[in-house]
């Protein structure tokens, strides 16, 4: 038996699609919906079936997977875990071929799911709730879109579990675009300057890799506390205790982001490591701009 694990910000219209579909998987014991401050809350998704528990956390401004997924995971009852995202829906042979034991656990893999477009594999994952406690959840210093599957995988990893794949043959998922996926991000201020650069989730991912390097995630570190607002039949309402929030140095953050811009510059313009150990920001930002008109041109 598992828990089936889920989480969205707004994009209910997914939960409610896959849900018929999520409880006709065989060995479900039960579905935990995280309901990060939905605009239109999902407490009436329990009423389609006894398996199914929301935890509604409010008052959040932007999505934060391994928050989400974190608290929903701490509720999970049962011994195995299938993470699965909004939009996905694994099928029965995934389930039943994807069952995670001591010493190994079972994950999507991009570079398997881009061929045949499904890049949103990698994000798809089943394991134990122990491992997941070893290991100390999704690490919470990685708050925006990018690198936070990946990151739980080398933890795993590290920790003595070998990764197996799920074929993405056997998960599908719902039709919708790259910006559907990231507009829960928190947006540019209005009349904001930043270089259009840092928005994007390749800039993204590679700067959480190297902000996760910087402040690794450890067995020792608090995961988000959460206050009890409700509590009802397969319902909880929360809301997290930001005052608890672990800090992240703007000097680490600042630093992560100038390598992360140096990685692609270093591509951008073949430059030897030397040199780009040179640049600042500005001068980074500099030879990104020049590789991004063309870009701009073409899709104009």
């Amino acid at each position: 038996m598992f828990s089936l694990v889920t989480a969205c910000m707004n994009r209910d219209a997914h939960v409610r699609r896959n849900l018929p579909a999520w409880l006709r998987l065989p060995g479900l014991a039960e579905i935990v919906i995280v309901d990060w401050s939905n605009r239109t809350p999902l407490a009436e998704l329990r009423d389609v079936d006894p398996r199914v528990r929301v935890v509604r956390v409010e008052g959040e401004p932007q999505w934060i997977l391994s928050y989400a997924y974190n608290v929903g995971i701490a509720t999970a009852t049962q011994p195995v875990i299938v993470k699965c995202d909004a939009d996905c829906c694994p099928s029965a042979a995934a389930v039943a071929e994807s069952v995670p034991a001591p010493g190994f656990f079972f994950a999507g893999y991009w570079q398997s799911g881009i061929p045949v477009g499904k890049p949103s594999v990698n994000g798809q994952c089943s394991f134990t709730k122990e491992q997941w406690e070893v290991v100390n959840g999704y690490s919470e210093i990685i708050r925006t879109y990018g690198r936070d599957d990946e990151d739980f995988y080398d933890r795993l990893i590290a920790a003595g579990h070998e990764r197996r794949e799920i074929a993405p043959a056997e998960l599908d998922f719902l039709a919708h675009t790259h910006e559907e996926r990231t507009i829960n991000q928190r947006p540019a201020a209005p009349g904001s300057t930043e270089h259009p650069f840092l928005a994007e989730t390749a800039f993204k991912e590679i700067r959480n890799y190297f902000l996760a390097a910087a402040l690794p995630w450890t067995k020792t570190m608090r995961r988000a506390r959460f206050q009890t607002i409700e509590e009802a039949d397969r319902l909880r309402v929360l809301r997290r205790d930001r005052a608890t929030e672990i800090d992240i140095p703007d000097s680490v953050m600042a630093a992560a982001r100038l390598k992360a811009l140096r990685h692609f510059a270093a591509r951008a313009a073949k430059l030897t490591e030397a040199a780009v150990g040179r640049l600042d920001e500005r001068a980074c930002l500099a030879i990104l701009s020049a590789r991004m008109k063309p870009r701009a041109a073409q899709a104009a």
